[in-house]
C-alpha cells in the first residue's frame, strides 16, 4: 500500500483551509501561472510583478499547503493535489464574476452534474433587457441549420414565421411544456407546426431553455420564483451549447410523450 505523507494537522486539510489559501489574488496567480507550466523563482516574480520576499513568502506558503512544490532542477511546479485543485477553479470563477446574477436567480432546477461544471457557460454572457434579448435571439436564430429544442411554460409565438421557415428546410424541432399549457397554445398553431415539431410535456417547468446548433439561451427562476426572461444567459460556443444540451436532455428523459 502506498503511504501519502500528510502535511496537514489532522486527517485532511479542511475546506476553509483550502478556500483561505485561493482567497489571495497573488497566490492565485502563481497557481494558474504554474498551472501552465513550471516556473523559477524569478519568472514568477517577473510574471506577477511582485517582489522578491513577497514571492518567497507566497511560494513558502503554498508549499506548505502542498499546492506546489520546487523541484530539484529550481523549478517550482503544482503538485498533484494541487493540479486536482486548479482544475475544480473555473467553476468558482465563473460564480464570483457572475456573482450578482447568481445573488438573484435561483440554479435549483439545474442538477447537480451540471451545477458542478457550471464554469462551461464562461464562454457565454448576461443578456439585460426584454428588447436586448429579443434583439440578441431573434439575430441568432437566423443561424439555426440543424435542429432548435426549447423548453419554457410559454411559447415564442412571435417566432412563428421563423420557425415554420426553419420546417421547411428541414431543421430538427422538439419542445417540451406543461401539458395544460401546451394543449392551449397547440388549439392556435397550424398544421405545419403541430406536426412537424415533437412535442413532449412536464408537469412543472422552472427555465427557459433553447439550444441549437447555433446558440444556447437559457433563462433561470428570478426572486419572485417565476422564470426571468428579462435577464438571461446567451451564448454560441461549443462548451455553452454542450452544457445546455445535457440540461435539455436531462429535462427530455424526464418528460412524457404529449397526446392530444
Amino acid at each position: 500500500m502506498c503511504k501519502l505523507k500528510n502535511p496537514f494537522p489532522g486527517e485532511h486539510m479542511k475546506a476553509y483551509e483550502l478556500f483561505s489559501e485561493l482567497g489571495s489574488e497573488v497566490r492565485l496567480g502563481i497557481l494558474k501561472a504554474l498551472g501552465e507550466k513550471p516556473l523559477k523563482f524569478t519568472a514568477i516574480s517577473e510574471h506577477l510583478k511582485i517582489t522578491s520576499p513577497e514571492t518567497s513568502r507566497q511560494l513558502n506558503r503554498l508549499i506548505d499547503a502542498a499546492l506546489l512544490e520546487k523541484r530539484p532542477d529550481g523549478f517550482y511546479s503544482l503538485t498533484p493535489f494541487g493540479n486536482l485543485v486548479m482544475a475544480s477553479a473555473p467553476n468558482l470563477e465563473f460564480i464570483a464574476l457572475n456573482s450578482s446574477y447568481f445573488l438573484t436567480h435561483d440554479v435549483s432546477p439545474i442538477p447537480p452534474e451540471l451545477l458542478r461544471r457550471v464554469d462551461m457557460l464562461s464562454g457565454g454572457k448576461v443578456v439585460t433587457g426584454v428588447f436586448e434579448v429579443m434583439e440578441n435571439v431573434d439575430s441568432l436564430f437566423d443561424g439555426i441549420g440543424e435542429y432548435s429544442w426549447y423548453l419554457s411554460d410559454n411559447f415564442p409565438r412571435c417566432f412563428l414565421p421563423k420557425i415554420e421557415q426553419k420546417l421547411d428546410a428541414g431543421v430538427e424541432f422538439r419542445s417540451v411544456y406543461p401539458e395544460e399549457f401546451l394543449t392551449n397554445v397547440l388549439r392556435s398553431v397550424g398544421e405545419k407546426v403541430r406536426s412537424g415539431i415533437e412535442f413532449r410535456t412536464l408537469e412543472e417547468i422552472r427555465i427557459a431553455l433553447n439550444v441549437n446548433d447555433h446558440y444556447a439561451f437559457l433563462g433561470l427562476p428570478g426572486q419572485d420564483g417565476k422564470i426571468d426572461r428579462d435577464c438571461v444567459l446567451i451564448g454560441s460556443d461549443s462548451g455553452f451549447k454542450d452544457w445546455c444540451r445535457e440540461l435539455f436532455e436531462y429535462y427530455w428523459r424526464r418528460s412524457s410523450k404529449y397526446h392530444p
